[in-house]
């Protein structure tokens, strides 16, 4: 697995965020032979993962790392508007494919960033 720090690498980190999720041990008989990660273990996958997933998306469209005061989370944010990667792969650990990491991170590069991207966005789609 290479992961580039292109957008496309982003397929192989919700690749690998299934394959978690399907080596977690399920079933009672499975549970006792195999223990579950810990909730430290999970986080650290997720900051790594969401981190990952955050770096590709701050150089494609810049921001900051930061920890929101509000909801004591690491995230990225230009101007008053953050992202929280860490936390949706949280998520897509917890909730499994309804949470597509792949399907967030397009989300993201779809959305406007702050208000002068959204001025931009506007005419460049006037102007197709």
């Amino acid at each position: 697995m290479r992961l580039d720090y292109s957008n496309e690498s982003i397929r192989q980190i919700e690749s690998m965020a299934e394959m978690l999720i399907q080596a977690r041990p399920k079933g009672i008989v499975a549970k006792l032979f195999r223990r579950a990660p810990s909730e430290a273990e999970v986080q650290k996958v997720c900051k790594m993962l969401g981190g990952y997933i955050g770096e590709v998306f701050r150089r494609a469209r810049g921001g900051e790392w930061a920890l929101d005061q509000e909801y004591q989370a690491l995230g990225l944010h230009r101007g008053d508007r953050w992202v929280f990667p860490p936390a949706k792969v949280h998520k897509r650990l917890t909730n499994g494919a309804e949470d597509n990491l792949w399907s967030y991170f397009n989300v993201l590069l779809e959305e406007p960033w702050e208000r002068n991207d959204a001025l931009l966005y506007g005419v460049s789609h006037r102007v197709k």
